[in-house]
């Protein structure tokens, strides 16, 4: 019998990613509540559209790793605020589009560099060898969980 196969829930790559997951959603989460009033689904619509967008609330939800009802939510919480506007797809006129105002530019611009430094943060405990490795076998794990998802 292989030692994997004895091996706790603890050390299932899913069940770490789920840990480290939480433990980041919940530190960059009080960031952007204490510094902008803003939560992190409205945080991650900010980042995407300003970084992606104008998307349509499916879109939206998909590059912010968001549900659709999470996104859609986000979304109007930051149009009652004036950060977001949303008007019909010039392609599909039943399609909403969701893009940024002056507003949520000034806001994106302040979003991006606590995400950045979140970012540098969790992964400060790596050296630059270390960093560059996790970073390939993320990016080969994900490729292999995209292909297998197909």
């Amino acid at each position: 019998m292989k030692a994997a196969s004895k091996a706790g829930l603890e050390q299932f790559l899913t069940y770490r990613m789920h840990v480290l997951n939480k433990l980041s959603d919940r530190g960059i989460s009080e960031r952007y509540q204490t510094k902008l009033g803003i939560t992190l689904p409205e945080a991650r619509v900010i980042a995407s559209v300003g970084s992606f967008g104008p998307f349509s609330i499916m879109d939206l939800a998909k590059h912010a790793n968001l549900d659709k009802s999470q996104a859609s939510r986000a979304a109007e919480a930051l149009i009652q605020r004036g950060f977001v506007a949303r008007a019909p797809s010039a392609e599909d006129g039943r399609v909403v589009v969701i893009s940024l105002t002056p507003e949520g530019r000034a806001l994106y611009r302040k979003v991006m560099p606590i995400a950045r430094k979140w970012n540098a943060d969790l992964f400060g405990c790596l050296d630059e060898a270390e960093a560059q490795a996790l970073g390939r076998a993320l990016d080969k794990v994900i490729a292999h969980a995209v292909a297998d998802d197909r």
